[in-house]
């Protein structure tokens, strides 16, 4: 009995070293699953680098277009800042013609009033042409002052202009459209001057001496 019990154990303990576990089974399994070669065919292989090359071909032409459309808004901007100010330039030719012969006249002639009237025809023409480009004066005198238009330099008490009003404009100022590009210069009523009582003079202290004596020599001989 002893050593059918003994052969017993002894065939156990073979069958457990024999046989592996489930689990390392399972794992050896993955292991050769992970380790296992991917394997293209020829034809695969062609598909593939046909695809890379159209890719990187694409890339190629979407970088260069867009160095090409970069390089043309330089361009564009450049040509628009040279010539920006072309129309302007063109109304501003005649003014300088205008001018040119309101020199020349001044050569030939010593009438100076034709030599005004020249030169105001020439400032408005010069102001005509601003103001077809959205250039227009800022008219300031009699208007209520405004910080955003007007630059006070200084106040002055009027009787004729009202408080906080533009009394008189020393220069111009200018708008662009809606926008302010130089302020007028002016100067800006503080209203009616308050009437202050003038110190009396000397004369008026000695007639008002001269004044009171007379009156107390005429109550003496009452007052007896």
């Amino acid at each position: 009995m002893a050593e059918k019990g003994k052969t017993e154990t002894e065939t156990d303990e073979k069958e457990s070293e024999t046989t592996p576990e489930p689990l390392e089974i399972e794992i050896e399994q993955n292991e050769t699953d992970d380790e296992a070669e991917v394997v293209f065919t020829a034809e695969e292989v062609e598909e593939l680098k046909a695809e890379y090359e159209a890719q990187h071909d694409r890339m190629l032409r979407t970088v260069a277009e867009y160095e090409n459309s970069r390089k043309r808004a330089e361009r564009e901007k450049e040509e628009f800042r040279k010539y920006a100010l072309e129309e302007v330039v063109k109304d501003l030719i005649p003014v300088i013609d205008s001018i040119e012969r309101a020199i020349e006249s001044t050569n030939e002639s010593e009438d100076f009033k034709s030599l005004s009237e020249g030169v105001q025809l020439i400032h408005k023409q010069f102001l005509d042409s601003m103001e077809r480009r959205g250039v227009t004066p800022i008219e300031a005198v009699g208007a209520p002052f405004d910080p955003t238009q007007h630059e006070a330099i200084m106040h002055i008490e009027s009787d004729d202009v009202a408080a906080n009003c533009v009394i008189e404009d020393f220069q111009r100022g200018y708008m662009l459209n809606d926008r302010v590009i130089r302020p007028s210069m002016v100067s800006v009523s503080k209203g009616i001057a308050e009437k202050q009582e003038e110190p009396p003079t000397s004369d008026d202290v000695d007639q008002s001496a001269a004044d009171t004596d007379g009156t107390e020599e005429e109550e003496g001989p009452a007052n007896e």
